[in-house]
């Protein structure tokens, strides 16, 4: 129930007029949808891709190409899926943003994998691996360990699977991660499994079942199901076998996975053969196999060779066998084209150096008797050709070097514009914060305190004749009073005076004391080092932040006890502020942005400081905040 009011909630905000906030409600469907609804969730991600080409938003087109991708991954179109991702990867790697990259070149390396070609894929995942480790993001260092030791696992290659599935593992308990950790079992499992060890593999597998259930990941369920199955046919317990096979199928056709699909037709077609029903094995291998190859699906298409050659050596029909197996060769062949290619080069070099120093040991005599004339010849040519590329070289690094140039004052320029347009807004809005702060002092205030005075004059000239019309007169006062009361108060929240005229951290007692009052919620305060005051600037940035982190607290966390600390270095001022409420998830601070973070980030890059969020849903937020005074 919850799940649907968040996605109609979401789809409310796909009507919005504002393209960003429709456009990530569009994304959001369609990762909300993938599942289970796989035509709806194309839909949402072909309007953002069609709609952001229409205001040339690269983030977004970027976006788009990706979510159509990963649809067409869950349909089980790895072709489809390959082509999006690389498109949406050309667009990235212009913006230059390395989580997004990180982030398609991934979706690149799963989908080579699924397409056989597993050298390619390790570079590109140990690429990714490299990103993340760099951006220090252990969620997605933690994904991409699945990612590696699931080809590894393809590649027979059990001890290199478990260590990479293990540093998952490790992460993935410190984070609370659920998800990841449960796709790091199952692939404990499959090497369990890989290693004849059943037991074992059918108790992670199970553990695995109840984590993918859990979070709805029912393709990933589906094939833990499938896994099952296989130990039970391999433990002869054919009934058992089949009931996982079947739910396996069920839920794949469920969830549109045809790649999924054909598997586990497969895997029935090896059930039933092994039961003795031939023919009933070999119409269900038959299925999978026309399904693997409209898809592409070069694993899925070994897998059934395979089960071809076993049935028709049980039918006894050699000729037809050995034709599965020379389609399972040549599939495989070309599944390593990389590596032959390569071996194939470097063995073409080889032969290539070895015949020139044939040929030449052979015509050591001749070339002794080659005259002067043709050792200048050859001297000048090759000076001739020494000069061109050297003046290629040296026109190519002078190229080079201006376009560098070129594009690090272009860089500097808009990091100028951008600074520039940041501070006149801040700037503005201090003003006007400023303006309205006096004007509600000086103007609404004292008209409020003149209303008071002559209200009171007034009492004493009026004839008040019974005690209700004295107690509305003194209501009526008492408003005034609470009314000036309350307009000192904003006019004070949103310039105190305590700020310009005693500095910040006097200005933050003052705030902690007014809100100390909160009931329910302890506030402890540390001033360290903060004697005398600093740019007036940053202290005024600096006490908006404050503000607004400890409104947030106060309106999302749920939080009994803040810790807000102000330490002064000798160049550097350091603000640590701590809750002990529900956190978030720091890896979606994207979608937070409407709560105030980006007003947080965009204020503290304005003085040239960084802010860092930590936090973990259910154990409290961290906000670390470093400026250079």
């Amino acid at each position: 129930m919850a799940q649907n009011n968040y996605v109609d909630s979401v789809k409310t905000l796909s009507t919005s007029k504002v393209d960003t906030v429709r456009f990530w409600a569009y994304s959001e469907l369609t990762w909300l949808l993938k599942e289970n609804n796989k035509p709806e969730a194309l839909n949402y991600a072909q309007k953002l891709y069609n709609e952001s080409k229409k205001t040339g938003l690269k983030k977004w087109i970027a976006q788009g190409l990706n979510d159509i991708g990963i649809v067409y991954y869950k349909i089980g179109d790895i072709n489809k899926a390959l082509d999006y991702a690389k498109q949406s990867l050309s667009i990235r790697r212009i913006i230059g943003n390395k989580k997004d990259i990180a982030s398609s070149l991934s979706k690149i390396g799963n989908l080579t994998n699924d397409k056989g070609l597993y050298a390619e894929a390790i570079e590109i995942q140990l690429e990714v691996l490299k990103l993340y480790e760099e951006l220090g993001i252990d969620a997605y260092i933690a994904q991409t360990c699945n990612n590696l030791a699931n080809i590894y696992y393809a590649l027979n290659n059990n001890e290199a699977s478990i260590n990479y599935f293990k540093r998952s593992n490790v992460i993935t308990t410190k984070t609370g991660d659920d998800f990841t950790k449960s796709v790091a079992i199952a692939g404990i499992a499959g090497n369990y499994f890989d290693m004849a060890q059943y037991d074992s593999a059918i108790f992670y597998f199970n553990d695995a079942k109840v984590l993918f259930k859990k979070h709805n990941e029912y393709t990933n369920y589906a094939r833990v199901c499938s896994n099952i199955g296989n130990i039970y046919r391999i433990k002869k317990d054919l009934k058992k076998s089949e009931s996982y096979y079947r739910e396996a199928l069920d839920i794949s056709q469920q969830l549109g996975d045809s790649s999924g699909y054909a598997l586990y037709q497969n895997n029935l077609g090896f059930l039933f053969m092994d039961g003795g029903k031939l023919n009933e094995a070999e119409l269900y291998m038959t299925n999978a196999l026309k399904i693997s190859k409209n898809l592409g699906d070069v694993q899925n298409i070994l897998k059934v060779y395979k089960a071809f050659i076993a049935l028709y050596i049980k039918k006894g029909d050699l000729k037809l066998s050995e034709h599965y197996f020379a389609l399972y060769e040549k599939t495989k062949d070309a599944s390593f084209n990389k590596e032959a290619a390569l071996r194939i080069s470097e063995a073409q070099t080889k032969f290539d150096v070895e015949k020139k120093d044939l040929e030449i040991a052979n015509n050591k005599t001749e070339l002794k008797l080659k005259n002067e004339e043709s050792r200048q010849k050859t001297t000048i040519i090759f000076s001739i050709i020494g000069f061109v590329i050297l003046l290629s070289i040296s026109v190519l690094l002078v190229y080079r070097k201006k376009k560098v140039e070129q594009q690090a004052k272009l860089d500097a320029e808009m990091a100028t514009q951008k600074e520039l347009r940041i501070k006149s807004i801040i700037e503005a809005e201090e003003k006007e914060r400023r303006r309205i702060a006096q004007d509600l002092h000086d103007g609404v205030g004292q008209i409020l305190s003149a209303a008071k005075l002559n209200l009171s004059g007034l009492e004493s000239q009026i004839n008040l004749s019974n005690a209700s019309q004295k107690d509305a007169f003194k209501n009526a006062l008492d408003l005034i009073d609470d009314s000036v009361k309350e307009v000192r108060a904003v006019s004070h929240n949103m310039m105190p005076n305590t700020l310009i005229k005693l500095g910040l951290a006097s200005a933050i007692r003052e705030f902690i004391t007014k809100i100390g009052t909160v009931p329910n919620l302890k506030i402890d305060l540390e001033i360290v080092g903060l004697d005398k005051r600093i740019d007036e600037n940053i202290e005024t940035v600096l006490y908006r932040v404050i503000q607004e982190i400890v409104a947030n607290i106060l309106k999302h966390a749920k939080a009994t006890e803040i810790s807000l600390q102000l330490i002064k270095h000798e160049k550097e001022l350091s603000i640590i502020v701590e809750d002990n409420g529900v956190g978030f998830d720091t890896t979606k601070i994207n979608i937070f942005e409407g709560i105030g973070l980006k007003n947080i980030i965009s204020r503290i890059e304005f003085i040239n400081g960084t802010v860092h969020f930590d936090s973990t849903i259910g154990h409290g937020t961290t906000v670390i905040i470093e400026v250079i005074t």
